[in-house]
């Protein structure tokens, strides 16, 4: 009912607008402009009726949703429809379409303004009049990027997951296939990944913000040849094996859920392919438990033998007299390294720009500290180096450019060793990063390589470590036992 009240003014004054335009292209030459009339009555009218129509629908689609809740209240996956019918939709129609509405509502707007303001910024002959062409800049890239999303959808078609069995369970293997329409043939295959995310919300109003924490995520690399005809053009089969610690698909609030995200991309001529799926993960009667959860918890805990290094290893693995050195270099991840000084560069500018201002103390001291802080982030990312060594022991060296102090552990001492993402740049579809992590016996951890970006990577790294510290001998003897 508020929104309706909001939108209701909109509505009118656009709507009054326009009449006044329809008067000026009647009125006689050298009057008033009609565009001007026109222009305000495309961004009001725009605004209100759009969010009346989102209001009447939202209602709709809230009734029927409550409806099938009550119908099946044991079984979430069943309250949507894509979910229910097992061909979970691509999120690429609706981001076409918000990505639309999105540039065209902020050209309307910059370039309405760029018109008017313009020409008192050029009598001005200030640097202010660079600073207003940037809003108009911005549009235009946000146009290309709604065509290239335009160009996408039309290219690769309706494309869907269709699921093996509803819902992918907990503990069990999620198999389906995506079917999509491929003009060019993907020379060098798809990559898969499906993601498990946290969703949440902070701040309200135009301090809110919305994360996307990737809690885990698998990945999947086929070739060419494991694509196969479909109905829409191209089978793409999908198989991944779900943990059975994993948070399934939840949503606690209208500001916090869990979400499971199945992406594909491929390099193809043209516009890339690239689709995501919000598929359905839960808890059910056909998750493992008992000594089965046991069994697959021993198999997750234990990363596979038999893991090929990746074609290009980022981390240096060779052997040395007191035998086989794992070199984590400085600057692995330059990208990564390069965006974390620039957004420490920004807070420290905005924390040194406000102690010369009147602004209250604890602004400066909180820009300026949180600046600190990412740059002691960036001083490791581009100068932390880590060197483990296994042989008759463990030996671990950490610090800057080679240097730190070297640490010598019993190999009868080592628990476990694993990997955890700890970092990510973008949302859930982003890339995360992960640290390997050794656990002793009496409960400590410890950091022995930080920020691998490839998954594939980590893995190898895991299981070698884990081969030449005796840890995969002992977990088959304890499986025998």
């Amino acid at each position: 009912m508020l929104i309706c009240l909001f939108a209701l003014p909109f509505a009118g004054f656009g709507l009054f607008a326009f009449s006044q335009a329809i008067k000026q292209m009647g009125a006689p030459p050298g009057g008033q402009s009609f565009w001007y009339p026109m222009m305000f009555g495309i961004i009001f009218s725009g605004v209100g009726f759009g969010l009346l129509f989102l209001v009447f629908t939202g209602r709709k689609r809230y009734a029927r949703q409550q409806q099938l809740q009550a119908e099946h209240p044991t079984e979430p996956w069943l309250w949507r429809a894509d979910w229910a019918s097992g061909r979970v939709k691509s999120r690429t129609q609706v981001s076409m379409v918000s990505s639309w509405v999105f540039a065209t509502f902020w050209n309307v707007i910059s370039w309405t303004i760029t018109v008017f303001a313009l020409p008192i910024a050029a009598k001005d002959k200030g640097p202010g009049i660079y600073f207003m062409l940037l809003f108009p800049a911005v549009g235009i890239l946000l146009l290309i990027y709604a065509i290239r999303q335009t160009i996408a959808f039309f290219e690769f078609g309706k494309t869907y997951f269709e699921m093996a069995g509803v819902p992918g369970v907990i503990g069990r293997e999620l198999k389906g296939s995506i079917q999509a329409r491929f003009p060019h043939s993907p020379d060098h295959g798809v990559t898969l990944r499906l993601s498990s995310v946290h969703k949440y919300e902070t701040g309200s109003g135009n301090n809110q913000t919305t994360h996307e924490n990737i809690l885990w995520r698998d990945e999947a690399e086929l070739n060419p040849g494991q694509l196969c005809p479909g109905p829409n053009g191209t089978t793409i089969p999908v198989a991944f094996k779900i943990p059975r610690n994993a948070q399934p698909t939840e949503k606690l609030s209208a500001r916090d859920e869990f979400l499971w995200l199945l992406e594909a991309t491929a390099d193809v001529p043209g516009v890339d392919y690239h689709d995501v799926f919000e598929i359905p993960v839960f808890r059910t009667a056909q998750t493992p438990a008992g000594a089965e959860a046991a069994s697959e918890e021993e198999v997750f805990a234990t990363p596979a033998i038999g893991i090929t290094p990746p074609p290009q290893a980022t981390i240096q693995v060779r052997p040395v007299a007191d035998g086989t050195e794992f070199y984590f270099a400085a600057a692995r991840n330059k990208s990564f390294a390069v965006s974390v000084t620039v957004f420490a560069a920004i807070f420290g500018g905005i924390g040194y720009f406000l102690t010369h201002t009147r602004a209250p103390f604890i602004f400066p001291v909180a820009f300026g500290g949180f600046g600190l802080l990412l740059g002691y982030i960036a001083v490791q990312m581009w100068l932390g180096t880590t060197r483990v060594v296994i042989g008759s022991s463990f030996t671990l060296q950490s610090g800057l450019l080679g240097g730190g102090k070297m640490r010598q552990i019993a190999l009868a001492d080592i628990a476990n060793i694993t990997d955890k993402i700890t970092a990510q740049q973008g949302g859930g579809t982003g890339t995360p990063y992960y640290d390997i992590e050794m656990t002793l016996r009496d409960g400590k951890k410890l950091t022995l390589g930080k920020t691998v970006r490839n998954k594939h990577e980590v893995e190898w790294l895991v299981s070698e470590m884990r081969r030449l510290s005796g840890l995969d001998k002992q977990s088959m003897t304890a499986g025998m036992a």
